[in-house]
């Protein structure tokens, strides 16, 4: 849920007062804004959402040199025949 509601927000002193139960709520809902009066301040994740979106921000990565080196002049290329005589290798 990308949306602050008041099931994902915990002030500063909501961690400081009772760590444990606010990053068992991390794992539990996956994330939670952090305020400080009245401000959002951060964000944290769990380790699960943490890692979803690392896979998710590699495959736009990949994605993306995908699409340039697509753009890219391959040249002329070599037939397999070619190969296989100039290395000895019969077909």
């Amino acid at each position: 849920m990308l949306i602050p509601s008041k099931d994902n927000i915990s002030t500063v002193t909501d961690m400081r007062v009772d760590a444990i139960k606010f990053l068992k709520d991390v794992q539990k809902k996956g994330m939670k804004y952090i305020f400080q009066r009245s401000e959002p301040q951060a964000v944290v994740l769990s380790m699960k959402e943490f890692k979803m979106i690392l896979e998710k921000l590699e495959d736009w990565e990949d994605q993306q040199l995908v699409y340039k080196l697509e753009k890219e002049d391959h040249g002329k290329g070599t037939s397999l025949e070619d190969l296989a005589k100039e290395y000895g290798i019969k077909l």
